[in-house]
């Protein structure tokens, strides 16, 4: 098969453009609040803190990216906090995080969502590191907004995988963003690049469909690539009901989620069993890392979720839950005009494959600018060579 960094390589080197578009218009201020903080650092300190930062990641996989990093750059990464709007319409602080070349010479802007973390420790604004950020080392100025219930947020529910919402923070954070940078002197392109992998796909997705929708003489989007998401949040619960089996525990999460959002009342004892029904609250509080949750969710679903969960005739609580789900669904009902692609693994073990064929077909057949391409390997495994694909891209361009 050939590899996804080949691949972005060649078909980058055929088609990019060398077109340059003004500096974004700002228009639109009073969403930027304020420089939480900020500091310079070069590549050996960047290097140690995605190493403390992710201590599950695979050195050798992460290996495989350093070689095409520029080891003499030195990039200034600010945290910021601004206005936004939650799920329900009020006005929110929120915080996220720019990570630009120090020099002040970037190739061009790159908005890129996190992929979604179960605990809300170590966000990019109280770190001033991503893993997505490594990719300012390339010398591209990257916007990582923190989402909702993260950074200074944090104190609410995070909306997990709401697509209007996720849409319209990062929209914001944006703006925020251009108001900034239109203190500093230094250039804020209209044109920009979106992606993420993983749950961050839903957002890339999201915010491609509202800009085009909602501003689309606004942002000019160069084009959307992600990989590994779920672009479909009732399929992909539908998908899971089916298999019995999800890698990571975030389906809880979700259902915890659109309870709080959607003032649902849910009786839980209709929703999960026992140990998660009595330790619900504990053990999704967002305090506990990805690994510990593990340790108190097993993949296997048959063993925390309640049996109706897995028959097509719901209870009550599980109906309340399914009509909220089919809002947020980014894979039918629109086309993308600018190009949208999707990368997913055949073997991926979190997000189901289907659910990114399915949205494929619903675009493409909408007459819709989407490609799709696929890779092998296990979710995590794929990660890499989805960020591998992503930095090829980044040089060839």
């Amino acid at each position: 098969m050939i590899k996804l960094h080949h691949f972005f390589y060649f078909c980058m080197l055929l088609t990019s453009s060398c077109t340059k578009y003004m500096d974004f218009p700002v228009t639109d201020k009073g969403r930027f609040v304020e420089v939480l903080k900020e500091n310079t650092f070069g590549f050996s300190y960047m290097i140690e803190s995605i190493k403390s930062l992710y201590p599950s990641l695979d050195e050798s996989q992460f290996n495989k990216i350093l070689p095409l990093l520029d080891t003499s750059a030195s990039v200034t990464s600010t945290a910021i906090s601004y206005l936004t709007v939650d799920p329900r319409g009020n006005e929110i602080l929120a915080s996220g995080l720019i990570m630009r070349p120090a020099n002040g010479q970037s190739k061009g802007l790159l908005i890129f969502f996190p992929s979604a973390k179960i605990d809300k420790y170590n966000v990019g604004s109280e770190t001033l590191m991503t893993f997505e950020g490594v990719l300012s080392f390339f010398g591209y100025t990257v916007i990582i907004p923190d989402l909702l219930g993260y950074g200074v947020s944090k104190q609410v529910e995070y909306p997990f995988l709401f697509s209007d919402n996720t849409a319209r923070v990062a929209y914001d954070m944006h703006l925020s963003a251009a108001e900034y940078f239109s203190t500093t002197g230094l250039p804020f392109p209209r044109e920009v690049t979106l992606g993420g992998y993983s749950m961050a796909g839903m957002g890339v997705v999201s915010l491609h469909r509202y800009i085009e929708q909602n501003h689309p003489g606004n942002i000019i989007i160069r084009e959307s690539i992600t990989g590994g998401g779920i672009y479909d949040l009732g399929l992909a619960v539908d998908l899971f009901s089916g298999i019995k089996y999800c890698e990571s525990p975030f389906v809880p999460f979700i259902f915890k989620s659109l309870d709080y959002w959607y003032d649902l009342n849910l009786n839980y004892s209709e929703v999960f069993i026992e140990p998660l029904l009595s330790h619900r609250d504990e053990w999704l509080n967002g305090t506990h890392s990805r690994a510990e949750m593990l340790t108190f969710i097993q993949p296997d679903m048959t063993t925390y979720m309640h049996p109706d969960f897995f028959t097509k005739e719901k209870n009550a609580s599980l109906r309340k839950i399914d009509s909220c789900l089919r809002l947020h669904s980014v894979a039918k009902g629109w086309a993308p005009h600018s190009p949208l692609t999707l990368i997913h693994s055949r073997d991926d073990d979190m997000a189901p494959p289907a659910i990114a064929q399915y949205t494929y077909d619903n675009l493409s057949k909408a007459g819709g600018n989407i490609s799709l391409i696929w890779g092998s390997g296990d979710h995590l495994t794929h990660g890499v060579e989805y960020y591998l694909a992503m930095m090829a891209y980044l040089l060839a361009r």
